[in-house]
């Protein structure tokens, strides 16, 4: 009895042990449960999806707390195959069917969807994939997987297919840009070399003379016309087109398109009829890029009829809205390339006949000028061999009272007093051939060849004025002129300034520089001269 008695209190100890050893045991195992809950929790939140288990036949037996949150679908909603569901319907079939395979051959599940997404709102692009679990027999017995949002990286994979192929087409237009350029620019080169040839060889014949000089004449015009639209495309692309607008009869601009236009209308034996209201319309508009929308959409209805087509330029009035249609009897235009028709450098398909088909720019130009204006354009067209038809609608001015044109009166032109010229151009012909013109004018002349020969002769020379390009060697026109105006009397000379550079930003550095004007090459000769003509001498 003893021995018993000694024995329980010591039994009774080893049992407080081992429960406590199991209490213990049980707690760590529901810490170790909680923490691989906490770590699953964390582990869906982190990777933006959803982590999901199935039966080996894909039904979800057990809750699925990330489906619900990812999804909103209820637990009676997604239970068994509920879950398929949430699938998008396009996508479903599919999805059951490549489920059904890997079941089957008890192989990975690897697929893509769109799931519907409770936040958003919205069906999202997902990666699924799943692992078979196999009991110790080899039998598939569940299954365990994620759906992957890849949504972003869905959308952002798009956008970069969809910009290499715009930067693969642009790159392809502007290869053909750059090659129609080419070809434009040697059509009138071409014409400009045989006359010069044709001048040699004149021998003083004044009839070849003169129809070769009004020859070369046009063809300059044309590679003018081309340069000009190149940088009215680079002022459009950098909001730089600026309309000088004032009330103007609409008539007006009209005819002067239509002159611009007559030649290649004439070269082309094309009949231009112009159609135009009993009673004139008056708009607020920039007459110049009004009447070069006009000219553009002639010169295209020219390019694109076969010798001796038929063209109408007709303007009516339909409610508050002046309407200016252009249609021809030319080849068309394909159903599919009107969306296109205005882009820039976009050309309808030419054949090698039809070489005379510009850069592509112009009728960009068109929309451009006209949106500008407040207005639309549209092209119409029933296809290949039907011809097209531009219409171009702009808002009329509410006031139409009547206002009386300025009455022109001819007075005889002034007597031409001579001037003191320096020509300052690094491009010996252009320099020389310009002194010659101002020479044959009355004007007598000097030239310089650089910056610092500039500067230097202006103050031997004493010129009344100064043309000087701006590109120079040694010291650029800007410098020179500031050191120009530094010399005694040179804060009266005429500072001109004639370049190849036209942007505002150019004429601000030649106002800046103390030019007195700024013009771009070509410049005409009359402009020129009435230039030189209003300004005065400075050592008279």
């Amino acid at each position: 009895m003893a021995s018993n008695e000694g024995e329980e209190p010591l039994l009774r100890a080893v049992a407080m042990q081992n429960a406590r050893t199991v209490l213990m045991a049980q707690q760590r195992a529901e810490e170790a449960l909680r923490q691989s809950e906490e770590r699953y929790r964390s582990l869906t939140q982190a990777i933006a999806s959803v982590v999901w288990t199935t039966d080996a036949d894909g039904r979800f037996v057990t809750p699925q707390p990330s489906w619900v949150e990812y999804t909103g679908q209820t637990w009676d909603e997604y239970r068994d195959f509920g879950w398929v569901n949430a699938l998008h319907s396009d996508d479903r079939k599919r999805v059951r069917a490549l489920w059904n395979a890997a079941r089957d051959d008890q192989t990975l599940f690897h697929l893509d969807g769109r799931l519907w997404h409770v936040a958003s709102g919205a069906y999202r692009h997902f990666e699924a994939r799943g692992v078979p679990i196999l009991n110790a027999s080899g039998i598939l017995r569940e299954w365990i997987g994620t759906f992957l949002d890849v949504e972003d990286r869905t959308v952002a994979e798009t956008a970069l297919r969809q910009l290499a192929a715009d930067l693969s087409d642009a790159d392809h237009r502007k290869n053909e840009f750059l090659a129609v350029l080419a070809h434009e620019l040697r059509n009138p080169l071409a014409p400009i070399r045989s006359g010069l040839d044709v001048l040699r060889r004149a021998d003083g014949n004044s009839e070849s003379f003169a129809t070769t000089s009004a020859m070369m004449e046009r063809q300059l015009a044309h590679m003018v016309r081309l340069v000009d639209d190149l940088l009215d495309v680079s002022r459009i692309s950098r909001g730089k087109i600026e309309l000088r607008r004032e009330r103007i009869d609409l008539a007006s601009a009209v005819k002067h398109a239509v002159e611009a236009s007559r030649e290649l209308v004439d070269c082309m034996h094309h009949e231009l009829t112009v159609v135009l209201p009993s009673r004139p319309i008056y708009l607020h508009a920039d007459h110049t890029r009004l009447a070069q929308v006009m000219g553009n959409l002639v010169n295209n209805a020219c390019k694109f009829a076969d010798a001796g087509g038929r063209i109408v330029l007709s303007v009516a009035q339909e409610g508050p809205q002046a309407v200016i249609s252009v249609r021809d009897s030319g080849v068309g235009i394909a159903a599919d390339h009107i969306p296109r028709i205005f882009e820039m450098f976009a050309q309808v398909e030419s054949t090698i006949d039809r070489s005379a088909s510009g850069l592509g720019i112009g009728l960009t130009l068109v929309k451009t000028l006209v949106e500008l204006h407040g207005g639309t354009v549209e092209v119409r067209s029933d296809g290949i061999g039907h011809g097209s038809e531009f219409v171009v609608q702009l808002p009329i001015m509410a006031d139409v009272q009547s206002v009386a044109p300025p009455t022109a009166h001819d007075a005889p032109s002034p007597a031409v007093v001579a001037r003191r010229i320096l020509v300052v151009d690094d491009n010996v012909d252009a320099a020389t051939s310009l002194a010659m013109l101002l020479t044959l004018s009355g004007h007598v002349t000097h030239l310089a060849h650089d910056g610092v020969d500039a500067v230097g002769q202006s103050a031997l020379f004493k010129p009344d004025l100064v043309l000087m390009d701006i590109g120079l060697p040694q010291l650029n026109g800007y410098e020179a002129a500031r050191q120009i105006r530094e010399q005694p009397g040179g804060e009266h000379i005429g500072l001109v300034a004639l370049t190849g550079w036209g942007q505002e930003q150019d004429r601000q550095k030649s106002r800046d520089a103390g030019f007195n004007a700024h013009m771009v090459k070509p410049v005409a000769l009359d402009a020129l001269l009435a230039l030189i003509a209003s300004l005065p001498a400075a050592y008279d």
